[in-house]
């Protein structure tokens, strides 16, 4: 998997079991995408990469890049911490950096994803869970 590669055309609707960090570095991302394949055996359709417009595209914030049930699953997202989470996704993808989102379905794997993550300079790391959203490793500086 390499920076290069497009990204998925539909909207990330929901982020329910995935694990979604953020990286300010393209050699960072790729690096952490390498060990997530290495280290926890994800293969490439456990894992992606967004960035730039492409990857605005896919996280579509407002819904609006995707239709009226998207711009209404966005308005009912804003009653959870979700959708504050999505607005911070989209801030720093807009700032040229860039998230890795690896689809997670056991905690002890989120856990040590998180830790993974954090090794390769990620921050505002999350982990979605079925009805919690946790943070494994928190960022010391927020």
């Amino acid at each position: 998997m390499t920076l290069q590669e497009p990204h998925r055309p539909r909207m990330l609707a929901s982020f329910v079991n995935h694990m979604i960090g953020v990286l300010d570095d393209p050699d960072q991302a790729e690096a952490a995408l390498q060990a997530l394949m290495a280290e926890e055996h994800f293969t490439e359709h456990d894992i992606e990469l967004l960035s730039g417009e492409a990857g605005q595209d896919r996280l579509d914030f407002t819904g609006e890049r995707h239709g009226l049930l998207a711009c209404l699953r966005r308005q009912i997202q804003k009653l959870t911490d979700e959708y504050e989470h999505a607005r911070r996704y989209e801030d720093e993808l807009l700032r040229g950096r860039y998230l890795v989102v690896v689809h997670v379905s056991r905690e002890e794997q989120a856990r040590r994803v998180c830790h993974l993550l954090r090794s390769h300079g990620g921050h505002f790391i999350h982990y979605y869970g079925p009805y919690i959203i946790q943070q494994f490793c928190p960022d010391l500086d927020a």
